[in-house]
């Protein structure tokens, strides 16, 4: 009995009933052979107008490509009026086909073209459309508003990020386009016709006047149905019977109709081979109402019940209840068994992410642990060495010990912003900065010297790996400033800090000090041995930068300019 529960069994035995009215199709089987021979003749038609309008099609698919490589090409360089127009004749040099490439504003103006002359465009057609509704389109003009000659233009909008800024239009001409269609075997049609999705005629071979009169008469081209490639049979508007086949060239923005004579596809229109098309959608309906029935019983309303779960599970709820196919026998055993499964995965996969959320907290805290432990280890190194400078009696030793521990605290700081950080992966580096040049400058510089410190920083996140060499760089810099600062002419001495971003992805470090005459701002005299600038130097080769120093007889500068590190910037730093 399980066998008959299987939902295939049950699907197959309701659609038999459905497929009863194939007995009645047989009998009209002859009509139903010359109906798919006159689909067959027609579909041979479509594919002789997709042949035949095959190097048009290419023509406008490279107008439209060439149109938004341009657009893309020009945002930059859009208000430049020069550049964006020698960028325009470029174009042209290198498309014979185009007679001129235009840029207008969203103002209608001009001044960016292949002619290089400004324009005011305002009463254009193509202006009003793109300003009024941005999107690409095909446009025949007889009297070009710059060019003065019969084109047909290419329009596509163009966008800075999400802003409508202006519209590119290149200019093809008629004559570039109105080539001689290809066609395959004898079979010619009474003419070619491109129109645009307003159903403006573009071109075709014959005169634009007569093929007016071709197209059908009671029928909208510009509406969607015939934005697709289809056949159909109408009177034109002489009152001649045609068929007519439309392809289109780029949807949505232009098709081509081809007007073909009405016995050219040797068809029969008669009684008989219309009736034969009663049986096939009989059975269809019949079909379509059975299927639809059966489907519904057997599967529709089980899979809703099943796909409530599912939604409820992953929506986040923080409770799930197992209920639905289960209560109901009625439902087929291999959804009964669908909805087994997907319980027994909800519970697994709940149990594991629970686990996976228990061992990813134990990490951080293990992480901020080691983070803390190395900042107090640090922190113990530079007490220590605090109690060595006041032991010895040599200005140079305390000198050495004293740098030392300003290097010692700088990496206590990076570890104690790693271990203080909602996220241990990357650092806030203007705090950072903030934080040790203070420590540094506070040792460095006694209350009772006036020295003026202006500090300008942007907030900029880094990896460690970059955080820690800047730190130190940083730490090096404010060491060697305070140690060669001067007493200006006029004015207090002085030191500026900058931490300012360049790009969104690079920044710029910069500290600059005051010289003139010496100031004694520690308790021995520098040394001169250059090895701070030796360590500055090493520190921004592992930022993967240089030193640029700039000196004047007032002031002593040095910059590094650094790339920061690709990564998602954490939104709760």
């Amino acid at each position: 009995m399980r066998f008959l529960e299987s939902l295939g069994i049950r699907v197959v035995a309701m659609l038999s009933v459905a497929l009863l009215p194939v007995g009645l199709i047989a009998l009209y089987q002859t009509n139903h052979v010359v109906e798919q021979a006159r689909e067959l003749s027609r579909s041979a038609l479509l594919g002789l107008t997709l042949a035949a309008v095959e190097n048009q099609g290419d023509l406008v698919h490279e107008g439209f490509a060439a149109a938004r490589v341009l657009g893309g090409a020009l945002r930059p360089i859009r208000d430049d009026s020069q550049a964006c127009s020698d960028l325009m004749r470029g174009f042209i040099r290198a498309h014979p086909a185009y007679t001129l490439a235009t840029f207008v504003t969203t103002e209608g103006v001009s001044t960016c073209n292949s002619r290089g002359q400004a324009a005011d465009l305002r009463n254009s057609l193509t202006y009003r459309e793109m300003r009024d509704q941005p999107r690409p389109r095909m446009t025949a003009v007889t009297r070009g508003a710059i060019s003065g000659q019969d084109v047909v233009l290419i329009s596509q909008p163009i966008y800075d990020e999400v802003d409508f800024v202006g519209h590119i239009s290149l200019s093809l001409s008629r004559e570039s386009i109105m080539v001689t269609p290809e066609y395959e075997g004898d079979l010619r049609p009474i003419d070619l016709i491109t129109l645009n999705d307003r159903g403006d005629i573009m071109w075709a071979p014959g005169d634009l006047a007569n093929a007016e009169f071709l197209l059908p008469a009671y029928r909208d081209l510009s509406s969607f149905l015939y934005r697709r490639a289809t056949t159909f049979e109408a009177d034109d508007k002489s009152g001649a019977a045609r068929i007519y086949t439309i392809v289109p060239i780029v949807p949505g923005v232009a098709f081509s109709v081809a007007v073909w004579d009405q016995n050219a596809d040797n068809s029969e229109s008669s009684f008989v081979s219309r009736a034969a098309l009663a049986f096939p959608i009989l059975m269809w309906l019949v079909s379509l109402i059975v299927a639809y029935v059966a489907v519904h019983r057997l599967v529709i309303r089980h899979v809703r019940t099943l796909r409530s779960k599912m939604r409820h599970f992953g929506s986040g709820a923080s409770h799930y209840q197992s209920y639905g196919l289960s209560e109901n026998s009625r439902a087929p055993a291999e959804l009964r068994q669908m909805e087994d499964t997907f319980d027994s995965m909800v519970e697994r996969i709940t149990r594991d992410t629970a686990e996976l959320e228990n061992n990813l907290h134990e990490k951080n805290v293990l992480l901020k642990e080691v983070h803390h432990r190395v900042k107090n280890n640090l922190q113990l190194i530079a007490s220590i060495m605090n109690m060595e400078i006041r032991k010895a009696r040599s200005p140079e030793t305390r000198s050495t010990l004293r740098r030392v521990q300003d290097r010692v605290l700088g990496l206590a700081t990076v570890h104690s912003n790693l271990y203080h950080t909602s996220r241990l992966a990357s650092l806030r580096a203007d705090s950072l900065l903030d934080d040790i040049l203070k420590q540094v400058l506070k040792s460095a510089l006694p209350s009772d010297k006036a020295v003026r410190v202006e500090m300008n920083v942007e907030e900029v996140i880094l990896y460690p790996d970059q955080a820690v060499p800047l730190s130190l760089l940083a730490t090096e810099a404010a060491t060697n400033a305070i140690k060669y600062i001067g007493r200006p002419e006029s004015g207090k001495p002085w030191i500026k800090i900058e931490l300012l971003k360049t790009t969104p992805h690079s920044f710029r470090f910069r500290m600059e000090n005051s010289r003139g005459a010496p100031l004694d701002l520690r308790d021995e005299a520098p040394d001169g041995t250059g090895l701070g600038n030796q360590l500055i130097e090493a520190f921004a080769m592992q930022l993967g930068s240089r030193v640029e120093v700039a000196q004047t007889t007032d002031s002593y500068a040095i910059s590094v300019d650094v790339q920061v590190r690709n990564f998602e910037r954490p939104e709760d730093l």
